[in-house]
């Protein structure tokens, strides 16, 4: 049943990335410690961006797991993006976590603004072990969208 689940999940989250306009995607590697991330999202320099995270590990015993981002940017500038939003996540030995990312995105290099940088807080609930954590993830990002003409 959590395959099926964790299926479910990534077809949702897959149909979400792929309505987004133009195809505008990017692909990201984070890491909190421990645990890494790669991450596929629609366009971050829009109002609303969503991000399907998938856990990178290269430890024993530990779950795979998916997690669906819906972000908000409220501010949007040249250098820097802060944005906020809501976690869903789920693992393949049934347990599930919820949490509220807080996020900056640095545009470092003016002549490629498509690569950035990224620094996360995310407060969460891990339901499988019935614990309330705090995430931090720092990471790099990079975003394909079409030229400006």
């Amino acid at each position: 049943m959590n395959k099926i689940r964790s299926f479910a999940i990534i077809l949702i989250f897959g149909l979400f990335i792929s309505i987004q306009a133009h195809a505008q995607v990017h692909v990201g590697v984070y890491n909190s410690g421990l645990f890494s991330q790669i991450g596929v999202g629609t366009d971050n320099e829009k109002k609303y961006f969503g991000e399907l995270r998938f856990l990178a590990t290269d430890l024993l015993d530990t779950p795979l797991g998916v997690e669906g981002m819906f972000h908000r940017n409220f501010k949007r500038s040249d250098w820097v993006n802060l944005h906020a939003g809501v976690m869903l996540g789920v693992f393949e030995n049934g347990g599930a976590r919820v949490g509220l990312p807080l996020g900056l995105t640095f545009k470092p290099i003016q002549e490629h603004r498509n690569f950035s940088i990224l620094m996360e807080a995310t407060p969460n609930v891990n339901f499988d072990i019935g614990m309330i954590g705090f995430r931090g993830n720092i990471g790099l990002r990079y975003t394909f969208r079409k030229e400006k003409e």
